[in-house]
């Protein structure tokens, strides 16, 4: 599974990581700004390490502006992210029990990019008062706490004290067919509400296989085995800040064009009154032919749509454009690092 991880960047952390190991035998290693002084940006590949001494690492780097844990696996099993200068972390293709932001003054960026299983992450954000590019935030596998608060299903009114009024940039990853992720999407919505780009990635298909084993369990959907959304969901729910007032951009990936994915794409330009632009991707699993009639469907369905903003313009898309890497998401330079632009254009009357 490449994935677009470049395993040449590796090479940058083996000196480093043997450095660390050394010192594992002593009861106290040394630390400090001399240790790494000009040490700017660590990518750690298919290593098992300790949590000591991803600490250690930090405390040791003063100048270190990126930090990215590839291929993990379970170890560290806490990623704690405390330092004065980092300013972009990703855990990419790693499975953490848990990420917690707790001290980062200048961390702008946080990048999740899970291995695909169903193991439960915490992510739990403490003071990152610049923290403005965030995800992937999965429904099915994030535990998401803010502060001392756990966000819980439910939640329709996010508490003053559980927000991070910073992120701009959101990333979220969400299975359709299950309404109960559904409703997980807009209580992770509610936590971010000067959110003015939204990423919303179907993970519907990713999960196919291991949704098999339990599809004795599934609730009565959709020929397909979808639960179904009732319209009233999406009438009777709360405010989203966010939605309401701030998000001008709305990219939908992996768009399989179903009946829940409708659903809160018709929700969103409803409600969303400074939309400016919709990006719908599908889902690159798509033969030509359904990919058209998936582009059939959404041209007749848009227009009739109900839209709070003016002048909306929609922009449908085959597949996206370019593949997702490492190098893109830790890119400073771009202010979005998510996937998805350009494309053909779906005209609304």
């Amino acid at each position: 599974m490449d994935k677009g991880l470049d395993h040449g960047n590796c090479g940058r952390a083996v000196g480093v990581t043997r450095r660390v190991r050394d010192q594992k035998g002593t009861s106290a290693p040394p630390c400090g700004p001399g240790v790494f002084p000009r040490l700017q940006e660590l990518g750690i590949c298919h290593t098992i390490m300790q949590e000591r001494d991803l600490e250690y690492l930090l405390a040791c780097s003063p100048e270190l502006k990126i930090l990215a844990l590839i291929l993990s696996y379970a170890a560290p099993s806490r990623v704690p992210i405390s330092s004065s200068s980092l300013c972009c972390v990703l855990v990419w293709l790693s499975m953490p029990n848990e990420v917690d932001v707790v001290a980062a003054p200048r961390l702008q960026r946080l990048i999740l990019q899970s291995i695909g299983t169903r193991r439960t992450t915490k992510v739990k954000i403490g003071h990152a008062p610049e923290l403005t590019v965030l995800g992937y935030l999965e429904t099915a596998n994030h535990v998401l706490q803010i502060g001392n608060t756990i966000i819980k299903a439910g939640v329709t009114k996010a508490a003053p004290n559980a927000v991070v009024p910073s992120v701009k940039v959101l990333a979220l990853k969400v299975d359709f067919e299950v309404a109960e992720e559904v409703k997980t999407l807009l209580i992770f919505l509610r936590c971010f509400p000067q959110v003015e780009t939204l990423h919303v990635m179907s993970s519907s298909n990713e999960n196919e296989e291991e949704e098999e084993e339990d599809e004795q369990d599934k609730d009565a959907g959709d020929a397909s085995g979808e639960q179904l959304i009732s319209p009233t969901f999406w009438q009777e729910a709360g405010p989203i800040g966010c939605v309401e007032s701030q998000v001008k951009k709305v990219v939908l990936d992996r768009f399989t064009v179903g009946a829940n994915e409708l659903g809160f794409l018709k929700f969103v330009i409803a409600r969303a009154q400074v939309l400016k632009r919709v990006v719908l991707v599908l889902d690159p699993g798509m033969s030509p032919t359904a990919a058209k009639e998936a582009l059939s469907k959404l041209a007749s369905q848009v227009p009739s749509a109900k839209c709070a903003s003016e002048n909306v313009e929609f922009m449908g898309l085959p597949r996206p454009m370019a593949a997702w890497s490492y190098q893109i998401a830790s890119d400073l330079s771009l202010s979005d690092p998510f996937p998805a632009e350009g494309g053909i254009l779906v005209e609304r009357q």
